[in-house]
């Protein structure tokens, strides 16, 4: 079954000069309602919503179905123990408003024409496979609802994370990170899709996530580098020092399209195996977020604008970026 959750995180308040417009925001704490035999006629109507919208993806699934899941889950007692401990760190006093509402706001000044989605929180439990249904599962952009898997956000030595999830990953597990991604699944209903099946080249997959760090920055200024680029402190010195002559080793593979020759810049990896154990994994990505602060800066483009250009306009960006470490 492939349920979620929202989560909330830990955001500063706004600079005193940056106008936001007042918007109606909440969060629903759903994950609650499964503890529940005997629910109000008001929940009953969220449970069964958030569901449909969320868990069935839209799909008309008979009401046995959905009558059946719930009585699973809440008879599960293994799902029982991980509500419980979830609810324990994140307990219905939890406020997530002041720290998702700045983004949602940023987020409206961007498209104003959208409505924004209904945040709710859950707990889907983990994946037989975790690393591959983990993205989802922390946070899910349905029709009317945004929601997060608290038990995604629990901490980076929580023990019952899956087992095929390595350290560097579960460092992003914790409740800094939860603005982060749920800035990101916002963003990335707007970008174009880019996968291997349409060979891009390597300056591709540079602007393509160089735009969603950018877009982090503008959407959660409040945050620091560390956070949103999912690197330590460490990594950051490492690019002051090193970052020109890492830049210089990676040209020769801008304009590669093989998938696993450039794989070691652009994926997920505890560091570039090039560079050794000590440099930032990831160097495309940030290359490609320093090329589009420069193009941005350079031509007036507006966040909006670079969020919805077409990939073709990718290379573009960059060689007019003039950005060089």
């Amino acid at each position: 079954m492939g349920v979620t959750a929202v989560c909330g995180i830990v955001l500063t308040s706004c600079k005193p000069s940056e106008e936001l417009p007042e918007i109606p925001f909440s969060v629903q704490r759903i994950e609650p309602l499964l503890k529940e035999s005997a629910l109000t006629p008001s929940d009953s109507v969220r449970l069964r919503t958030f569901f449909y919208d969320c868990v069935y993806e839209g799909n008309d699934a008979p009401d046995s179905i959905y009558v059946e899941d719930i009585r699973s889950l809440r008879e599960d007692s293994l799902f029982s123990w991980l509500l419980d401990t979830v609810l324990r760190r994140y307990p219905l006093s939890y406020d997530f408003t002041p720290r998702l509402k700045p983004l949602f706001q940023r987020w409206k000044v961007l498209f104003p024409e959208d409505s924004l989605p209904q945040v709710v929180t859950f707990v889907t439990g983990y994946g037989p496979v975790g690393a591959l249904t983990m993205e989802e599962d922390m946070c899910k952009l349905c029709q009317q609802h945004l929601m997060i898997g608290l038990h995604y956000f629990m901490s980076d030595t929580f023990g019952f994370y899956p087992p095929d999830l390595p350290y560097f990953i579960r460092r992003r597990l914790t409740e800094p990170h939860i603005p982060v991604f749920v800035a990101l699944r916002l963003i990335r209903s707007k970008l174009p899709p880019l996968s291997p099946r349409h060979l891009p080249k390597m300056v591709d997959y540079m602007i393509w996530y160089g735009i969603q760090l950018y877009a982090l920055e503008k959407l959660l200024p409040e945050l620091p580098d560390t956070l949103r680029l999912f690197y330590t402190q460490a990594h950051m010195e490492w690019l002051r020092t090193y970052a020109r002559f890492a830049y210089k080793e990676l040209i020769p593979y801008f304009q590669e399209s093989r998938y696993f020759t450039i794989q070691p810049y652009i994926g997920e990896e505890p560091f570039t195996k090039a560079f050794g154990q000590g440099s930032p994994p990831r160097l495309g990505w940030y290359f490609g977020w320093q090329a589009v602060r420069r193009y941005a800066e350079r031509q007036g483009v507006s966040l909006r604008e670079l969020l919805l250009l077409p990939i073709e306009r990718y290379k573009e960006i960059f060689e007019r970026s003039g950005y060089r470490p």
